[in-house]
């Protein structure tokens, strides 16, 4: 593994972890113990990031100086790694490449809430937060009991009991005003989350009104067997399973050709929308 990437995964780890020790590295890059520490001091000097050791926690501190040079700062790429083990490259010359993608819009995320909220998750833990929502125009406290993330619609969020509310709710990560590590252990976890751990087929079809030439340019595209095409989702993210899918439930468009796929099965899912 080239140096460049051990540097990235550092770097990774103390921003949106504020702190990094030697396990990971050792894992990930198998080296003893004895080695990390100077692996360590080099990414400092070529990268003027200060750590601080704390005996207690066993592990290096990052600064309120701490600035990033390998990473690309976005959420997506700590649960890529976290997730998948995914290290990226760093090609020495540009790279034509044939590859082009349309990505979403990147909702910003902070590390400082993100890090408290990983920890939480970790610990099975309680979180105490300013919120904001949609259908508020101030912040409100809550109390949080976060025990899942999910990607959806080109955002984070995650899923949490909400002591205020009594209630597993979604709140999405970019709209946090500030969250701090409470530490109270929670009776709320993902077990007792009925809509998370139920499991889910949604049946999808191509719009009836197609033509059967039509129909079947769908059912190639997407693999379907007799004509539809089975998704197991959790009954939490039904409504945006649908969405991503851009399946409406509530009114058909107007051109099928627009439409495309439609839920055959909605009468035994409606109950897990949110509409």
């Amino acid at each position: 593994m080239e140096v460049v990437q051990r540097y990235w995964m550092i770097e990774l780890l103390a921003f949106w972890e504020g702190q990094i020790n030697t396990k990971p590295l050792m894992k990930s890059f198998g080296l003893t113990r004895q080695s990390v520490s100077p692996l360590f001091k080099q990414y400092q000097e070529a990268t003027g990031n200060d750590f601080v050791y704390d005996n207690k926690r066993k592990a290096y501190q990052i600064t309120d100086q701490f600035k990033p040079h390998y990473i690309d700062q976005t959420v997506d790429e700590y649960f890529d790694w976290l997730n998948y083990g995914k290290i990226p490259t760093f090609p020495n010359t540009a790279i034509e490449s044939t590859q082009h993608r349309i990505e979403a819009l990147a909702r910003f995320v902070s590390p400082q809430v993100m890090r408290p909220l990983l920890k939480a998750v970790k610990d099975k833990t309680a979180v105490d937060c300013e919120y904001l929502s949609v259908s508020s125009s101030d912040p409100q406290g809550r109390l949080l009991y976060p025990h899942s993330f999910v990607k959806t619609a080109g955002r984070w969020h995650v899923r949490a009991y909400c002591d205020m509310r009594q209630h597993y709710l979604d709140f999405v990560l970019s709209r946090f005003q500030q969250v701090d590590y409470d530490g109270k252990t929670s009776e709320h976890t993902e077990q007792q989350d009925t809509l998370w751990s139920t499991q889910v087929m949604l049946v999808l079809a191509p719009d009836s009104r197609l033509t059967d030439k039509q129909k079947q340019v769908l059912e190639n595209d997407y693999g379907m067997t007799d004509g539809q095409l089975n998704i197991i989702t959790r009954a939490a993210l039904v409504k945006y399973t649908l969405d991503d899918l851009q399946i409406k439930t509530k009114m058909l468009e107007a051109n099928p050709q627009a439409q495309q796929l439609i839920c055959v099965n909605y009468a035994d899912i409606k109950q897990w929308l949110y509409d």
